[in-house]
């Protein structure tokens, strides 16, 4: 798996680089033909895109040998050509000289060549400087000083540097947990435990947001044609699915994110601060929009904005650091509009601007306030774990009765259940049920705990 700031940032760039290079190598043979048009290129980059996202080609693979690191790209390379040649015989694509197609054929491949071999050495060498890492707790039995010292020349290569790997699990566990209290820890290398230990460490993992993977007792050999990345000579298994850790799925979502942004911003946000506010001067004076700071992805904090639906007071700004009092069925700070905006959720619309610049998402674990996430943290089982993903506008658990506030410990960790499951189990025809779901119950007034 990637890191994930490199994770987030770079692979889309390269992504998006590698395109890029293909459509101008395209325009620069082909824009003078007399075939030549907008709709060749378009056809061009679905054909680029998709053994690209297939294959990763983008991917600056975690391995020593350069052949090894090339093979994706290869891959992609082969069935884009393919496609390529088809697309030109059935007459989809510009039928000109012959030579043309062979020229862009060949300076792809050798351009794009060269660019993977560049991004390869660059990244391994940035790697092994220390730069762009995450601290990784490295737990064993038995394991010699040369079989850690291999592994921990093979995490740096990837982007990992190795912690203290003496803790004694069998003995002591609390040694762990006084450890990653204390310590930046974002992944945890299991190798050989006791299986009640591991299932402790699992638990722990969990609750302090930390990603777990198991170090297996296979050669490399064998964990390459099963699939798994490797490390120092150890195959590694990631042991919990999160399919939004994928570049191609994070596209997918991020596009639906933007589309919704766009839409909503376009029809309900050009006429609905203008209600509101004229609703606000009559009713209840102040400013438009009501900005809380909220917990994002990875813990970070971030301005949510909503549209204000309660009277403004001297607690203004106590309220916008997120130290106040949940809100109440029956809250008397909240205006009568207010509470109509609420019942139908359409305070939350300008939480579109905030899926537009990228810290939320339309669909996701709902942000909670940075006072009443740091008390959930404590005392709800695998809480930390909705850190994984961006909050989102409405989401899983919203649609199914578990939103807003709450002091009832039972009902957060049900919603805490409700996020997680999403997280595992992600897909894009999961968030337009959930996107038309909430819709619905906006229309027909019944969403659950709107107050």
């Amino acid at each position: 798996m990637f890191e994930q700031k490199y994770n987030r940032i770079v692979l889309p760039l390269f992504f998006l680089f590698d395109l890029l290079i293909v459509e101008i190598i395209f325009i620069i043979i082909f824009m003078y033909t007399t075939d030549f048009s907008l709709l060749n290129l378009i056809i061009l980059s679905i054909i680029w895109i998709i053994p690209s996202l297939s294959f990763k080609s983008f991917h600056v693979q975690r391995v020593k040998n350069l052949l090894n690191a090339l093979k994706n790209f290869f891959y992609a390379y082969s069935v884009f050509t393919a496609l390529y040649i088809s697309l030109i015989a059935i007459e989809l694509l510009p039928q000109d000289i012959i030579t043309h197609h062979i020229r862009f054929i060949i300076m792809i491949f050798i351009i794009l060549t060269l660019i993977q071999i560049f991004r390869f050495n660059y990244i391994a060498s940035y790697r092994k400087k220390g730069k762009n890492i995450r601290y990784a707790l490295l737990i064993h039995k038995n394991l010699k000083k040369y079989e850690i010292s291999e592994i921990e020349s093979g995490a740096i290569e990837l982007g990992y540097k190795l912690l203290k790997s003496d803790i004694d699990i069998s003995k002591n566990i609390s040694e762990l947990i006084s450890y990653v209290k204390s310590k930046r820890v974002d992944y945890i290398f299991l190798y050989k435990s006791e299986n009640f230990s591991a299932d402790q460490i699992t638990n722990i993992c969990d609750n302090f947001g930390i990603r777990l993977k198991i170090l297996l007792p296979f050669s490399s050999q064998i964990g390459k044609r099963a699939g798994f990345d490797t490390i120092g000579a150890y195959p590694i298994m990631d042991i919990r699915h999160e399919p939004l850790l994928y570049l191609g799925n994070r596209i997918v979502k991020r596009m639906l994110d933007f589309f919704m942004a766009l839409l909503s911003i376009i029809f309900i946000l050009t006429w609905l601060p203008i209600v509101v506010k004229l609703a606000q001067v009559f009713s209840y004076p102040g400013p438009l929009f009501f900005v809380q700071e909220r917990i994002g992805r990875d813990g970070k904090i971030f301005n949510l904005y909503k549209f204000r639906t309660m009277f403004h007071t001297k607690d203004e700004e106590s309220a916008k650091k997120g130290k106040t009092e949940k809100t109440q069925e029956i809250d008397k700070r909240i205006s009568w509009f207010g509470r109509g905006l609420r019942r139908t959720n359409l305070d939350e619309y300008p939480q579109f601007i905030n899926v537009l610049f990228g810290s939320m998402s339309t669909v996701g674990p709902r942000p909670h306030m940075v006072g009443e996430d740091k008390v959930l943290e404590k005392y709800v089982s695998r809480y930390r774990m909705r850190r994984f993903i961006k909050p989102g506008v409405t989401g899983w658990a919203a649609i199914n009765g578990f939103r807003g506030g709450t002091d009832d410990l039972d009902l957060m960790s049900k919603r805490t259940e409700y996020d997680i499951w999403y997280l595992e189990n992600w897909s894009i025809w999961l968030d337009i049920k959930i996107i038309f779901v909430t819709v619905w119950q906006m229309i027909i007034f019944k969403i659950p705990r709107a107050f």
